[in-house]
């Protein structure tokens, strides 16, 4: 074998190694259109492509039913209301009643419960997908509009 053969066949096993290195191109994040809504989930991407439910990873609270607690802890800085009971209180020198029209408050209130989602993606929603690096699965961020 001539020494410009070596040469070649060297640079050629280098091109080889450096195109195997060769990252994939990402696709990035895209937005996709809802035609079928969950729990039957189906985005059609911005490339025609339509992304099947069981490719699609989505935060629970997209779901209608999902039910969390919440604990709220807070200041009443202004608080005006007119309450539409005939009676409210009985008090004074012997049984009597008061009318209360309507009250002012401040203070503090704490309260703690639990939310319920009611409504969900819809057929017709615009959704910003980001795709895993393999494309094997898409995350559904969430729902976008156009300002």
């Amino acid at each position: 074998m001539k020494k410009d053969e070596r040469y070649y066949n060297a640079i050629n096993k280098l091109a080889l190694i450096i195109k195997a290195r060769d990252n994939p191109k990402w696709l990035g994040a895209v937005t996709g259109e809802v035609v079928k809504a969950p729990p039957e989930l189906e985005v059609k991407l911005e490339s025609g492509i339509t992304i099947k439910n069981k490719k699609i990873m989505i935060s629970i609270e997209k779901i209608i039913g999902y039910k969390r607690t919440f604990s709220i802890v807070g200041n009443i800085d202004n608080e005006d209301m007119t309450v539409q009971s005939s009676s409210m209180t009985k008090a004074g020198q012997g049984p009597h009643e008061h009318t209360l029209t309507s009250f002012k408050a401040k203070g503090s209130y704490q309260s703690t419960g639990s939310i319920e989602w009611t409504d969900t993606l819809k057929v017709g929603d615009t959704v910003l997908m980001l795709p895993t690096n393999d494309h094997k699965y898409f995350y559904l961020i969430d729902k976008v509009v156009r300002l």
